[in-house]
């Protein structure tokens, strides 16, 4: 963590929980994706903002997308990974670290989980452990969660791991539709408090 330059800076991987392994994207994995989004859709229209048509997205196209972020990986810009379950080898939640300032040691956390693993508690593990692994594994000092006016899910995930609301941005948040809601930010300064989970990356 002591050079000035992000791109040698370790993050060691996969992320292992209870249920799950968070790796980084991988080439081949825009085809998972692809289903993934299809099969979520109703739930990604209503909440991110890149969810706007569904005939745009081809396999090939998120497969186009999955490289660049392969390459903001290793340059370290953002990190988006991918939680597999363990046990049956399904690709059920998608995830990672962005608006990240190795100086300032922040970033923001995020997540999605695909609809046939929703109401599964997926969602909670997956940031509960993002949370660990950023205070741990990436010296973070501050780890921030939005969420949309009326995403009650994503609220209820921020309470329950703890996470204080910093502010209210009014209609900060671009939706599909050309829609706009208020954005609830929140953040956590360390682990203390959050519920109990089991989580290992290399090297730990």
């Amino acid at each position: 963590m002591a050079s000035t330059d992000p791109v040698l800076i370790d993050v060691p991987m996969p992320i292992r929980t209870p249920r799950l392994t968070i790796r980084p994207k991988q080439i081949g994995d825009g085809a998972i994706v692809f289903s993934a989004v299809m099969e979520t859709w109703q739930e990604l229209n209503q909440w991110m903002q890149w969810a706007e048509s569904r005939d745009s997205f081809t396999a090939e196209s998120l497969e186009i997308r999955n490289r660049h972020v392969m390459a903001s990986f290793l340059l370290r810009e953002s990190i988006e990974l991918i939680g597999i379950e363990t046990q049956t080898g399904a690709a059920v939640v998608w995830c990672g670290f962005h608006d990240i300032d190795w100086h300032a040691l922040q970033c923001d956390t995020g997540f999605w989980v695909r609809k046939s693993a929703q109401r599964r508690g997926i969602a909670t593990e997956t940031a509960n452990a993002l949370v660990r692994y950023a205070f741990g594994a990436l010296k973070m000092q501050r780890v921030g969660l939005t969420h949309s006016r009326g995403n009650e899910p994503s609220r209820r995930i921020a309470e329950r791991l703890g996470f204080a609301l910093q502010e209210i941005q009014p209609r900060a948040n671009l939706l599909p539709g050309g829609k706009a809601a208020d954005r609830y930010c929140y953040a956590r300064f360390n682990v203390t408090g959050l519920p109990e989970l089991e989580v290992t990356w290399k090297g730990r």
